[in-house]
């Protein structure tokens, strides 16, 4: 089902969740330039919100010792973040300084959904029912999903619209 909004509270909402992801984005380039390697931040993106996961190292180098970072593996996206446990002695100091870099720099704001949720008519349980998928083109809020938002909330309208503002954003 696909509907649409133009409700001037879930466009404020829209953009202070828009807001928020570029303030996680702009912490985590902060960390890329405080470890100073080749590495990209792994952000994680659901319903509830987009937080930052961790760092993926280009050309498999890594500061600080190997041996101070997670495995990156499939179940955590490939991302890596410091050891907090089974450190080798020889290395104890070098983690606790990682750490305290870590613990400075590492983003900490997430970008939650809430509000917009509310605004939109929906809570998380409509990703029982299906993808979600919404965005934002000239003012307006298109969202496609499983359920109907709750009454007044948005309009609904026809599969053609929704592929025509997507196109329209996405290029």
């Amino acid at each position: 089902m696909f509907f649409k909004t133009s409700n001037p509270a879930a466009l404020a909402a829209w953009q202070k969740y828009q807001q928020d992801c570029q303030t996680v984005k702009d912490e985590a380039k902060r960390l890329e330039a405080v470890l100073n390697v080749a590495c990209r931040s792994v952000f994680e993106f659901s319903i509830s919100g987009f937080c930052f996961k961790g760092l993926r190292f280009t050309e498999d180098k890594y500061p600080f010792h190997r041996d101070l970072w997670r495995k990156p593996t499939a179940s955590n996206g490939w991302s890596c973040t410091p050891r907090t446990s089974r450190i080798p002695k020889a290395l104890r100091v070098a983690s606790d300084e990682l750490n305290s870099l870590w613990r400075e720099y590492s983003p900490v704001t997430y970008a939650r959904t809430d509000a917009l949720l509310f605004w939109l008519g929906i809570d998380f349980s409509a990703i029982l029912f299906g993808p979600v998928e919404w965005f934002c083109v000239d003012d307006v809020i298109y969202l496609q999903c499983g359920v109907k938002p709750a009454k007044q909330k948005m309009t609904e309208i026809l599969s053609d619209e929704f592929y025509a503002a997507e196109k329209r954003v996405r290029g």
